[in-house]
């Protein structure tokens, strides 16, 4: 088993921000509410291994605070609950050539999470952030991001956009960002040929059930603690 311990970035971060916890804790309601058969008789994506798989796996980090997103003069802007400031922007700077280009239907003023919670990973492994997997409910989309984690703990600005028109509230306990952890190999890559008979004893080794083909067959368990 691998360990991975989290760093607070402050004292105050310690005390009053929530430290990154299994994503199993955090599964959206729409999911939970998903039936896994439908009206006719056809088994849905929750019963998909892999697509749960990327629900579950990792850790996320929670908003410790609510979060006002205002429009003004066309632009997004914000403020917090509390006294640990979760987000910075550089839409101040709007005309810099650092910022992201306009994704459709999404302001252009670059927001950051401030991480306050940084993973010390095993050596040779890095930590990869994302935006929480298939949450497309949420207001915003978090950008990704590789850090060498078993050589550098500092806590730093993690890009998201917001969605455009969005006003409103973002409150406390919304998942904000997903960790996964890699470990640092050389890959080469190559191709193969294509063998009918594996792929078809493969397939058959699965479709011989009406569920759970591939989660009996060849699924291993992920845990996060």
């Amino acid at each position: 088993m691998k360990s991975i311990k989290f760093k607070p970035g402050s004292k105050e971060t310690e005390l009053s921000v929530p430290y990154p916890k299994s994503a199993k804790n955090y599964l959206p309601d729409w999911f939970k509410d998903f039936p896994q058969v439908d009206s006719s008789g056809t088994f849905s994506a929750k019963k998909c291994m892999p697509f749960t798989d990327s629900l579950t796996s990792g850790y996320i980090q929670e908003l410790w605070c609510d979060l006002y997103i205002s429009i003004k003069d066309g632009n997004a802007q914000y403020r917090w609950a509390g006294d640990i400031k979760p987000i910075g922007t550089r839409q101040e700077t709007f005309n810099s050539t650092n910022l992201f280009p306009k994704f459709d239907g999404y302001f252009q003023g670059e927001f950051h999470w401030i991480t306050q919670w940084e993973p010390k990973t095993p050596k040779g492994y890095s930590t990869v952030y994302s935006h929480p997997s298939a949450r497309f409910d949420l207001p915003f989309v978090t950008f990704s991001g590789i850090i060498d984690t078993d050589t550098y703990n500092g806590t730093g600005p993690l890009p998201f956009i917001v969605k455009e028109n969005f006003e409103g509230v973002i409150p406390a306990g919304t998942p904000i960002y997903q960790i996964h952890f890699i470990k640092r190999e050389t890959w080469s890559s190559s191709t193969d040929l294509y063998d009918d008979e594996k792929v078809y004893k493969e397939r058959q080794s699965v479709r011989k059930y009406f569920t759970n083909g591939y989660r009996s067959q060849y699924w291993n368990k992920k845990k996060f603690y």
